[in-house]
């Protein structure tokens, strides 16, 4: 197994100082004579001796020179990447079967395969402090002739050089040499949580041994005499601080680890679900029942899709984290229609019973920028816009109308006011009367009502919420502008607009009403009266109350066992007396109203 990564690049020579001293001192909690961090340095200048230190020091101030005297020989000032810090790694089995030095061979010929490393100055440092032998390579960006040393998509390209190499010297295979097999990410806090607790202990220790050396003279008899007289050892107050410390710091790194753990647990259970599961569906439902919710996340400016991540207890695991295979864009590939489940975009569903069946449905009649296509696993209709892909993308669609033509679905892509209008148009031709959306949000519906009305003046309702109160006043003034007392009344009655503002919208009523009738509606709305509340008392609901000049439900009189039935001329006969003796109510000459209560009784 060969692993190769680009750790970083600098553009200044202080940076490169730093990266040349990264890799030659020693870190005190990790590094010790029989660990030492500096074992060799190799480099295509010439030979280092680590074991004189100023020659080293010599010899990496040549290094330095030649890197920026490559440099000063490109004409391109744009180029200013001067070094690049990367590090190799193989599998123990590879290391017990190569030597040091042909390892560090390979490892010039895998990076070979990217740059010029025959003619680019460069210093590996072979390393076994993290308890494996692994290589970090120090190379200049540009050539002995000025040529710029960098690669687009380096990650992929150093991917596809370290398979070619497992090929070539027989190494254990990973990446594409084994399958295109999920495989889950390795624990990226594994050595971290190790060398934190190393360096505690090395701080303990060191700190134990500071404090000592400060003891006052009386100080140290005291331990002197209390190490010969007692069993345990003598603790002053510094050594006692320490000693809390550091078992604060034990208790910090433990909690980190029950976190970690936890995390890498949700990690497995992720993947295990991921590589389990059938389709998107399958998968989005397993995964919410583990009590793991999913977010896309987006671009701040464009509000494109980015990247995923998984949100379990508090914690947030992106995919690629939780293995390769699982970045937004694997996943994507692996499930076409991952996010256009998991955001569920909006949907109208016709508000009526169909009562015609279209035979024939063709997309151009209505718009002959857009083609159909059939799906021919239940027969719903795929619209397209005219230019898309449809053998490479299928699933890439704007609307899908379902196979009884009551139900219309918007694409997996945010759908612009073309495609809204196209789905009014869609609904229009297939005999709707009316559209309810569903998992829409406010601005949505907005989006629809106003491409609707400006379709047609009539159809400024067509569309309706499945949820109520969505809207303000605001943005039905948006849409349309100053509303008529019908239209105000019916979005009121529609429960259209958010509960704040009906009382905004009795006003804008009083402003607008003509006729008496319409005054006497709004007098109504203004002490609260349940006006709506008429169309729902039947012929001898209407009849009693008009009698009793009470509009409470009353209770059924009649001895029969069948109901009283009324005809609907007998019924609209009882109204219409109603409300011509609301026409005669006047108002007092005072015009003290009743207070006002903005609470409004809807339907």
């Amino acid at each position: 197994m060969a692993i190769a990564k680009l750790l970083h690049e600098g553009e200044t020579v202080k940076q490169l100082r730093n990266t040349i001293r990264y890799n030659t001192v020693a870190k005190e909690y990790l590094n010790s004579p029989d660990n030492p961090r500096l074992l060799q340095a190799i480099s295509n200048l010439g030979i280092i001796n680590i074991s004189d230190p100023a020659a080293y020091q010599d010899f990496m101030r040549e290094f330095i020179n030649e890197i920026t005297l490559n440099q000063s020989l490109s004409s391109n000032k744009l180029q200013k990447k001067l070094y690049a810090h990367e590090m190799i790694s193989f599998e123990d089995e590879d290391n017990a079967r190569f030597s040091q030095e042909e390892l560090a061979q390979i490892s010039v010929e895998l990076l070979s395969d990217l740059y010029d490393m025959e003619n680019t100055p460069y210093v590996i440092y072979p390393q076994k402090d993290s308890g494996r032998l692994h290589f970090h390579f120090i190379r200049s960006s540009f050539s002995s002739d000025g040529t710029y040393q960098r690669v687009k998509n380096s990650k992929r390209a150093m991917r596809a050089s370290c398979e070619a190499i497992e090929l070539k010297y027989n190494l254990t295979l990973t990446g594409k040499n084994v399958s295109n097999a999920i495989r889950p990410a390795n624990d990226p806090m594994a050595k971290v949580m190790k060398n934190r607790q190393l360096e505690a202990e090395y701080n303990y220790q060191k700190n134990l041994s500071v404090a000592k050396e400060q003891d006052s003279p009386l100080t140290k008899l005291k331990r002197k005499s209390y190490d010969l007289l007692m069993e345990d050892n003598y603790h002053s107050e510094a050594e006692i601080t320490e000693q809390h410390s550091y078992q604060q710091a034990l208790q910090n790194l433990a909690e980190n680890g029950e976190v970690n753990q936890k995390l890498e647990a949700a990690k497995k259970t992720i993947f295990t679900l991921y590589n389990s599961a059938n389709d998107e569906d399958e998968f989005i439902n397993l995964v919410k029942k583990q009590g793991i919710t999913i977010e896309l996340l987006k671009h701040a400016k464009s509000g494109k899709n980015k990247g995923i991540a998984f949100h379990y207890q508090g914690q947030t695991i992106s995919g690629g984290k939780i293995s390769s295979s699982m970045t937004l864009g694997k996943i994507k590939k692996r499930f076409p229609n991952f996010i256009h489940t998991l955001e569920k975009p909006p949907s109208l569903r016709s508000t009526h019973k169909l009562q015609r069946k279209m035979l024939d449905f063709q997309i151009e009649q209505i718009n002959k920028y857009y083609k159909q296509r059939k799906n021919n696993a239940n027969d719903d209709i795929l619209i397209y816009f005219g230019k898309k892909n449809i053998a490479a993308r299928p699933y890439n669609y704007n609307l899908r109308l379902s196979s009884n033509k009551d139900l219309i679905r918007f694409g997996p892509s945010t759908p612009n006011d073309h495609d809204l209008t196209l789905s009014i148009s869609v609904a229009l031709k297939n005999g709707w009367k009316g559209a309810t959306l569903t998992n829409s949000s406010p601005e949505f519906l907005k989006r629809m009502m106003k491409v609707a009305y400006q379709k047609d003046p009539e159809l400024l309702f067509f569309v309706k919420p499945d949820k109520p109160h969505q809207l303000t006043y605001a943005d039905l003034k948006e849409i349309k502008g100053d509303l008529t007392f019908d239209e105000l009344k019916t979005a009121i009655r529609n429960n259209l607009v958010v509960k704040s503002d009906i009382s905004i919208l009795v006003d804008a009523m009083e402003e607008q009403a003509k006729t008496t009738e319409e005054k006497n509606f709004y007098k109504a709305l203004y002490i609260s009266y349940p006006i709506a509340e008429l169309d729902k008392k039947t012929s001898e609901e209407l009849k009693v109350s008009k009698q009793s000049s009470s509009f409470k439900p009353i209770k059924k009189t009649t001895n029969s066992s069948q109901p009283i039935v009324f005809e609907d001329e007998e019924r609209q006969l009882v109204l219409n007396d109603i409300k011509n003796e609301m026409n005669e109510f006047k108002p007092i000459k005072s015009k003290c109203y009743p207070k006002r209560n903005n609470k409004i009784d809807t339907p």
